[in-house]
């Protein structure tokens, strides 16, 4: 029998076999939803308006202590973005380094924005920045359970109605964190911290193998609990549609409207190999873990998670 439920997500161009009907869950009826709108679908997952969801991971794992969600993770990294770029500063800021960054005011989004788990984790690990000497600006307050914030957080809310670029631009804050695209072109007064950002990124990669998780797919834990085979449905499906993916990306070669496409597809093939987007628990676990290990340092959770505490357990094999 043929179970039917329901499931949000945006669309990307690995989750379009799915969308369209090319890709199809094995027993599952999916009544797929399609929001490109972050803020709206978490917001519709947490209010339980879907069986499945794309969802933030800065956010589910904060919740791991909490456990308010209701939502149980499969390990489908729906979306993954390096954030070297994204962390922005004031053109006029007398910020050259990303130590510079020490004892200044910082904007982000939220505290749990995952963009932001990775940023701070990088700055602190990759470049010394001393995350406690900061004051944090959050964009908005993120309630989760009933989480504090640690002693040690210096973390403001902006006013209602503010921009973060606005504070940046005003020089309000000295420097933002952000999902936004606010340079090159965009705002003037508003630049890379890291301008060499691609090649800090390649660095990255070569040093860690990571390739930031942003979102994950989750589950209603009900829903697993009657149905737990529904967790290597989705799996399976959600691989079947990258793989598909992979296949309109290298046909995409010679007939993407871009200028260089075909050589930055082969580099990456070159450096990453034939699946550069990895989904599963045993290739993940280690960025996984570093995920968990920043959330305890940065104050989200106050226990270190394992990283089989996040997933429903028939896709520890995966």
């Amino acid at each position: 029998m043929t179970l039917k439920l329901s499931m949000t997500c945006a669309l990307y161009d690995r989750t379009q076999p799915l969308i369209d009907g090319r890709i199809k869950a094995r027993d599952l009826e999916l009544d797929i939803h399609v929001n490109s709108d972050d803020r709206s679908r978490q917001r519709d997952a947490r209010a339980g308006k879907f069986d499945i969801a794309e969802f933030f991971t800065g956010i589910y794992i904060a919740d791991l202590e909490q456990q308010t969600l209701g939502l149980t993770a499969i390990p489908i990294f729906v979306k993954r973005m390096f954030r070297h770029s994204y962390i922005y500063i004031n053109k006029r800021s007398a910020i050259q380094t990303p130590t510079d960054l020490n004892g200044k005011r910082v904007g982000l989004q939220t505290w749990f924005t995952t963009t932001a788990l990775w940023a701070r984790g990088i700055l602190e690990e990759e470049y010394g920045v001393d995350l406690r000497s900061i004051t944090w600006v959050a964009n908005w307050a993120e309630k989760i359970g009933s989480w504090e914030p640690p002693s040690w957080l210096k973390l403001e809310i902006a006013p209602e109605g503010a921009r973060l670029r606005d504070l940046l631009i005003s020089r309000t804050i000295d420097a933002a964190i952000t999902t936004e695209t606010w340079a090159p072109f965009e705002y003037p007064d508003i630049e890379f911290l890291v301008p060499n950002y691609a090649e800090e990124e390649r660095r990255y990669f070569k040093k860690t193998g990571f390739f930031p998780i942003q979102h994950i797919l989750v589950v209603k834990t009900d829903v697993l609990e009657k149905h737990p085979w529904v967790a290597m449905s989705l799996f399976d499906a959600w691989q079947a549609a990258k793989q598909e993916c992979y296949r309109w990306l290298d046909r995409q070669r010679v007939h993407m409207t871009g200028l260089w496409y075909r050589a930055l597809w082969e580099e990456e093939r070159a450096l990453a190999g034939a699946d550069p987007y990895v989904w599963g628990f045993k290739k993940g676990r280690p960025e996984i873990d570093k995920m968990l290990d920043y959330a305890l340092r940065q104050g989200l959770v106050t226990r270190k998670f394992m990283p089989e505490e996040m997933f429903h357990p028939d896709t520890l094999e995966t």
